[in-house]
């Protein structure tokens, strides 16, 4: 199974309001059930390298007053494949969704698992 996760910030107290439209305009379908919710749910369809996957997203409070959230990607494909759409989601949403940089004595650390 393919994960990727990452921390990010949000911009408001709602994770709907931070992400939801940056999902959408992407192609992900958020459903109906996690509208109101305390975690933010996401699922990418498509037929990519001739597979019909599914990608999942989960976006979770870490810290709700610094806003720091958990970013999870997943997806069935062998994490070991190179080229899986569980990446090429996670290299689109990063782009607009930010990973969380943290600065430690001058260097800076980017949180990816």
């Amino acid at each position: 199974m393919a994960f990727i996760q990452y921390l990010s910030k949000a911009n408001s107290e709602s994770l709907i309001n931070s992400f939801a439209p940056i999902l959408e305009d992407f192609g992900m379908i958020i459903p109906q059930k996690f509208q109101n919710s305390k975690q933010l749910y996401a699922e990418y369809k498509s037929c990519y390298n001739n597979h019909l996957s599914k990608v999942n997203l989960l976006i979770s409070w870490v810290n709700e007053t610094q806003k720091h959230c958990s970013i999870e990607i997943w997806s069935d494909e062998p994490y070991s494949r190179n080229k899986t759409l569980c990446r090429k989601v996670h290299n689109d949403i990063s782009q607009h969704i930010k990973p969380l940089t943290f600065s430690l004595s001058n260097e800076s650390i980017e949180c990816y698992k």
